[in-house]
């Protein structure tokens, strides 16, 4: 086999490894979405039929659309590793986690509540 050739596999490889991880990573990422969502309603029904005074319910609510709003945001960064190409899409998964670790906490902060 020629060096040509056997450098151009190992390349083929390599991206096709990082291209797994992004694959990955982005159906990781997307099932948590997809459970915050559900996490988010059952928040909904729970602040509904907590016996809290208005006060209470407003900050709870005020909370959850922060939470509504966090998670916008990391569909958005999600949509940007979607499409980021494959020698990109590392870079952007930091400020994925930064938003990750906010979601995390915000949702664990109220969750202690009901």
């Amino acid at each position: 086999m020629r060096r040509e050739d056997k450098m151009q596999r190992e390349r083929d490889n390599l991206e096709g490894k990082i291209a797994s991880a992004k694959d990955k990573y982005v159906e990781k990422r997307q099932a948590e979405i997809d459970k915050w969502n559900t996490e988010l309603e059952e928040l909904d029904v729970k602040i509904a039929a907590a016996g809290v005074d208005a006060k209470a319910r407003l900050a709870h609510e005020e909370h959850v659309r922060g939470l509504r709003q966090k998670r916008d945001e990391a569909k958005a960064k999600l949509s940007e590793i979607r499409s980021a190409g494959d020698d990109k899409w590392e870079d952007l998964k930091d400020g994925m986690e930064n938003v990750w670790t906010s979601i995390k906490d915000g949702f664990e902060k109220i969750k202690a509540k009901f």
